[in-house]
């Protein structure tokens, strides 16, 4: 079986310009941990994962000790925070191959693309787990 046929094409992307602040309130309101970063075009440019936005959020954010230097850091944009150059695959992997590479790489996701580098789905570890569980 092909990859397209379990990874998640809703995607919710990010330019990357966006900011911590942003980045930080888009991670609040939805159960996923990844967002790809993509350039005008549709072109991946990078990934941005959850633990990525809270390791440069400061913890007195919100608190009575917030500083100036903790607002700043807000400003930080997903360019400076995201893992670029981030492995991918197409349309037509098989997920084997897309298993395979999550393992060995110890990664949560892999973007996937089309032959112009444009973003078309990412598939998750859960997607695959999902698919060896519960296809026939």
């Amino acid at each position: 079986m092909l990859v397209d046929q379990i990874m998640s094409q809703n995607l919710h992307t990010v330019r990357p310009d966006d900011n911590l602040n942003t980045l930080s309130e888009i991670f609040s309101k939805v159960n996923y941990h990844h967002l790809p970063v993509i350039s005008e075009d549709n072109k991946l440019l990078g990934i941005i994962s959850d633990r990525d936005v809270t390791k440069h959020l400061s913890p007195f954010i919100g608190t009575d000790k917030e500083r100036d230097c903790d607002r700043e850091l807000l400003k930080i944009t997903a360019t400076n925070i995201m893992s670029d150059n981030p492995v991918t695959v197409s349309q037509t992997s098989r997920i084997e191959t897309a298993s395979i590479l999550l393992l060995e790489h110890n990664f949560s996701c892999l973007p996937i693309v089309d032959d112009d580098d444009k973003m078309v789905g990412l598939l998750t570890w859960k997607d695959i787990l999902n698919y060896h569980i519960y296809s026939d």
